[in-house]
């Protein structure tokens, strides 16, 4: 019963995070493994926070990065969280990176 009071972590830490890169970027450079990209679709990118959008870019900058795809009908609105207002509700800096294909 105690077991299910006390609170778990669950989040992952830099720590291992990097960790766990290294021994499959060493996997790849010895043969033992193929990183095959994939691709992420993000509908209604525009629900994402300033935290959400700062991990986005930061694993954008990633060698394991998959191919990303952000959808949204929004137009200039605020980031959400923020009074900052942007171009489909993504901050600038992560946008200034991005290819926006209008459908």
């Amino acid at each position: 019963m105690g077991q299910m009071m006390k609170p778990r972590k669950t989040e992952i830490t830099d720590k291992l995070r990097q960790e766990i890169n290294k021994v499959v970027n060493r996997y790849i450079d010895e043969g033992v493994a193929e990183l095959v990209p994939g691709v992420l679709f993000i509908d209604e990118v525009h629900m994402l926070d300033t935290e959400c959008f700062s991990y986005l870019n930061r694993a954008l900058e990633s060698s394991l990065s998959p191919i990303v795809i952000f959808a949204t009908n929004r137009g200039i609105c605020n980031v959400r969280g923020t009074d900052m207002p942007s171009p489909h509700s993504i901050p600038v800096d992560l946008l200034d990176s991005l290819a926006i294909i209008r459908a």
